[in-house]
């Protein structure tokens, strides 16, 4: 609990210093914009000065209970060093000596017991849900909004999570974000069955990915671009989270093409292509007929949209 709250304040602590330097303009991704949670990057090739970024200058409350833990005793991590004449107790190991990483391949952080029994709760708070905890996830078939991992159909390669969470350089930090495929290849687990699925679809794909990054997580990430201390879905400046603007909805569901035709019986279009093929001949926004409202735990969910009322009246008699 110690861990996950240090790691909150981290990310707290982060977006306020980083608040007032971001202009928030509508910048198209790659990459997506990095002010929420860590940056999109492979943390397998560290030293101790970026260890110490995060971490702090002291991490004396989370090593000294090793003495009892791990047997260890004060030798093992400082030194007795004379200086003018007298002896000081100097810190001389170095983190890496002790938190193993390997470089192009694992970071020290996802090698740790708590990463490689899948809880990726522990560390990254609310961004994420834990595989196997009970969350849902969709089971229905797929539709032509159902997003992709990768190569995303529609316009500029719409339609999946590689359109914004691509390599490049971050707008706000001009520091070097690597691709989706990258962050997670390289993390360092070696249960590739845990995001692929060789029994699934292609269309399907996203589902093994929904078992951290689900729905209940996913809109609920976004920054609140006004700074008027609320998140207004469809509301706020695009590219600053997931629900934020029509432009971050089509991002990860707006796959479809020009030459769109998902077919139900009879050979007719069916009906949620035939209302989703709206926002590309009528010009209609995501929020139009889905409804994002906040439940009891300060968290969106959708609100059920099946009103056919709503758009075209009552029943003819």
């Amino acid at each position: 609990m110690f861990q996950k709250s240090r790691y909150v304040a981290q990310i707290l602590l982060t977006a306020l210093l980083l608040f007032p330097l971001i202009s928030f303009a509508n910048v198209p991704p790659p990459p997506a914009e990095q002010t929420l949670g860590l940056l999109d990057a492979v943390f397998n090739d560290l030293n101790e000065q970026q260890c110490r970024e995060c971490h702090g200058p002291s991490v004396s409350d989370l090593h000294h209970t090793l003495a009892s833990d791990e047997k260890l005793d004060c030798m093992s991590c400082h030194s007795l060093q004379s200086v003018d004449g007298s002896f000081r107790l100097v810190f001389t190991t170095n983190c890496l000596d002790c938190h193993e990483q390997q470089p192009g391949e694992s970071s020290v952080h996802h090698l740790s017991a708590t990463a490689q029994a899948g809880d990726c709760v522990a560390c990254h708070d609310s961004l994420v849900q834990n595989r196997d905890d009970g969350h849902y996830i969709p089971s229905y078939a797929a539709t032509m909004v159902t997003p992709l991992p990768s190569n995303g159909a529609g316009p500029d390669g719409r339609g999946s999570c590689q359109f914004c969470h691509d390599g490049g350089t971050d707008e706000t930090t001009g520091e070097l974000i690597f691709s989706n495929m990258q962050t997670h290849h390289e993390t360092g687990f070696d249960q590739c069955a845990w995001c692929h699925n060789a029994q699934s679809a292609t269309a399907l794909a996203i589902r093994p990915c929904e078992q951290c990054h689900a729905p209940l997580s996913i809109h609920n990430i976004q920054v609140d671009t006004n700074g008027d201390g609320i998140i207004t879905p469809g509301g706020e400046a695009a590219y600053f989270g997931h629900i934020g603007s029509n432009d971050d909805c089509l991002g990860c569901h707006g796959g479809f093409t020009e030459t769109t035709t998902i077919t139900g019986t009879r050979g007719r279009i069916n009906n949620p292509t035939r209302h989703h093929l709206l926002i590309r001949t009528k010009d209609k926004k995501c929020l139009d007929c889905h409804t994002l409202v906040l439940n009891e735990d300060d968290l969106f969910v959708f609100e059920d949209f099946r009103v056919c009322r709503n758009c075209h009246g009552g029943h003819r008699q």
